[in-house]
């Protein structure tokens, strides 16, 4: 089985013009038949729909795109949008002059009639459109902060005694020479800290949210490390660039990994490795998978995590990213990208 984020985008917009196509095709045909009964003129008018709508796909789809990623400016759009106009009219024009008697100035006419309605209604529209969706997702960001921070409120139950407890058992560990113990306890401090400070923010240093991920795989190492059937593999990159990311997109997959890649009577084995190239993360996992008896409910809602994970993709990253899933009978295998940031202000307050 293999998903695609942006595979499914590209699906539905091709079903979208392929109906369009299909509508287009079918009236031109009943317009045009109906529009030479009536005179030449009108049945050329209908005759040249396709011509109009080729010019507005190839705006809306393609060339407009670019324009507003910034990749071209308004007068290279301009030029692509004129050549386009022209290179769309040699059918037809080479039909006309194969033998069709109307090549006169309602031909001409129409041509640049349609070329007008067509450009201007294809940026229009899709500027609008834009700007529509824009501000949806704005309001999407902001709904599922404003829940966050409720939920951070519900949960936070003095955290700076929980602080406290923990360093007293980490002193504690120490005296007594455990210092295993007292190992784990100063990583699980570590994330405790994260997950109540630092998590909340809108984005943080990747650097943080790789270290995080680093101390949750130690912490789950522990109770498999006398397992010698189960093999658990990091390769994290040790960055110090300013890249930011939005937290908490990562450790759901390793989570999942070890929530279903391991079992303690069967050969298991999870490899994670996260690098960095060019400011783009290439991030994967690699983990065995383990036949559930019954009814799994974690894999449920390990499932429904995952696509949270992929909506919250869609939300920071669009059009930035790529999540490639692979699953068969023994093995998962999740491969992420993302075109990350550099120098990104912290909206939220540092821990104290």
């Amino acid at each position: 089985m293999k998903t695609t984020a942006k595979t499914t985008g590209k699906t539905t917009m091709r079903k979208k013009i392929g109906i369009e196509i299909l509508v287009i095709l079918l009236s031109t045909g009943a317009l045009t038949l109906f529009g030479f009964a009536i005179s030449p003129a009108m049945g050329m008018f209908f005759m040249l729909i396709p011509y109009a709508y080729i010019l507005y796909a190839v705006n809306t789809y393609y060339i407009l795109h670019f324009h507003y990623e910034k990749r071209i400016n308004l007068i290279e759009y301009m030029i692509l949008a004129c050549c386009l106009g022209f290179i769309a009219s040699i059918p037809f024009v080479l039909f006309l002059l194969a033998g069709a008697p109307y090549w006169h100035k309602e031909f001409l006419f129409f041509f640049i009639l349609y070329f007008t309605i067509a450009t201007s209604l294809s940026y229009h529209y899709y500027f609008k459109n834009r700007a529509r969706n824009s501000k949806v997702l704005r309001l999407q960001r902001d709904l599922g902060q404003t829940d966050a921070e409720f939920k951070l409120m519900q949960s936070q139950v003095n955290p700076h005694f929980l602080f406290n407890v923990m360093n007293s058992i980490y002193g504690l560990a120490l005296q007594e020479n455990a210092t295993k113990t007292a190992d784990s306890v100063q990583r699980l401090s570590q994330m405790m800290r994260f997950m109540i400070f630092e998590n909340q923010q809108e984005q943080i240093l990747l650097s943080r949210d790789l270290s995080y991920l680093n101390e949750y795989i130690a912490i789950q190492s522990l109770r498999t490390e006398n397992v010698p059937t189960v093999k658990i593999e990091s390769d994290i990159v040790d960055t110090l660039s300013d890249l930011y990311i939005t937290p908490m997109l990562l450790i759901p997959f390793v989570e999942n990994a070890f929530k279903h890649g391991i079992s303690m009577t069967q050969p298991s084995w999870i490899r994670v490795n996260a690098d960095l190239v060019d400011n783009q993360l290439k991030f994967s996992v690699y983990n065995s998978i383990h036949q559930a008896q019954g009814i799994d409910l974690e894999r449920t809602k390990s499932g429904i995590g995952l696509e949270n994970v992929r909506n919250r993709l869609e939300l920071t990253y669009p059009d930035r990213y790529m999540l490639v899933i692979e699953q068969n009978q023994q093995e998962y295998f999740v491969f992420l990208t993302i075109d990350l940031d550099t120098g990104k202000t912290q909206s939220s307050t540092n821990p104290q």
